[in-house]
């Protein structure tokens, strides 16, 4: 009598050689974790405490490799992300990537990946924070006070990591991370170039400017004192901004008059610093409507700064 495969029997081979698979594959799950160096960090801040491989049906790309990170940063625990291409010739440059918004409005979702994936694909390990007491977090989220931190400790991650070229660190800032990305510069995180799209240079301004909602969350995250406000404002400490900066904005934005990116690109010119203004007449807070050329403005900056 003839032998007939059951569905069972299909199933079961199809288990045994998934399991092999895994096993042996050097493209298994377990040969794709991300390797941290401890020896190259100085504190326990960068150091990873737990990772998670996040499949493309997830909004990972498919050519690249998406782990959702927690890492330390002054004893806590800050979620995050790293991106990196599937194919790695060498060590990759490193593009520490700042996101808007606050708290959970405007936090990295699976949905970011793919532009996260997308930065990835030019040829960069992507890292970035969620900011402390975002998505599971320790902390509170302060606006630009003692969270800034949790963007300067993703340096010492970046350098441990055997796949980065971490000398050649540039970083990107969108909204709430353009404030960010100035911070990060005045606390003088080394890095080669930095591109800000709609970010806010004066609190004091976007105070005045904006609805009651803004104006309570300014109060709740940063508090009543204006000095607070302008430490958190690039406008008022351009001698600071030692890093060539991109600054690009949209003419329509809302959120973030484009008089904010004049103004401080008026007080770098007078202090001599290294910057390029674009304003896009019909540019929208995020130029998302004119992504291709935002992009290839970014990614034209970040190479005539890399070695």
């Amino acid at each position: 009598m003839d032998f007939i495969p059951s569905y069972n029997f299909y199933f079961r081979a199809y288990l045994l050689f998934m399991v092999i698979s895994l096993v042996f594959s050097p493209h298994s799950f377990a040969s794709e974790s991300l390797v941290q160096d401890l020896t190259k960090l100085q504190s326990s801040n960068g150091k990873i405490v737990s990772q998670k491989k996040v499949p493309s049906y997830s909004g990972c790309s498919s050519s690249s490799r998406c782990y959702k990170i927690v890492y330390l940063s002054d004893g806590l625990e800050i979620a995050g992300y790293i991106v990196i291409p599937k194919k790695v010739p060498g060590k990759l440059p490193v593009l520490i990537f700042n996101r808007g918004g606050n708290r959970d409005f405007g936090k990295l979702t699976n949905k970011s990946l793919k532009y996260l994936s997308y930065l990835s694909s030019n040829g960069f390990i992507v890292l970035a924070s969620q900011y402390r007491g975002v998505d599971g977090g320790e902390g509170k989220d302060q606006f630009g006070g003692e969270d800034i931190k949790d963007v300067l400790n993703l340096m010492p991650l970046a350098h441990s990591l055997a796949i980065a070229d971490a000398d050649n660190t540039v970083m990107l800032g969108f909204s709430r991370g353009g404030m960010m990305t100035y911070l990060a510069i005045k606390n003088g995180i080394k890095i080669k170039a930095a591109a800000v799209v709609g970010g806010a240079t004066d609190l004091e301004q976007t105070y005045e400017e904006r609805d009651k909602k803004m104006k309570r969350l300014i109060r709740e995250l940063v508090g009543n004192d204006k000095q607070e406000w302008r430490n958190r404002s690039a406008y008022y400490w351009p001698e600071k901004i030692n890093v060539p900066v991109l600054i690009l904005h949209g003419g329509k934005d809302w959120r973030v008059k484009d008089s904010q990116a004049r103004k401080l690109a008026k007080k770098l010119e007078d202090h001599g610093k290294e910057y390029k203004l674009t304003i896009i007449p019909e540019g929208d807070h995020g130029l998302n409507k004119h992504r291709r050329k935002r992009n290839s403005l970014i990614f034209n900056w970040f190479n005539s700064h890399l070695k």
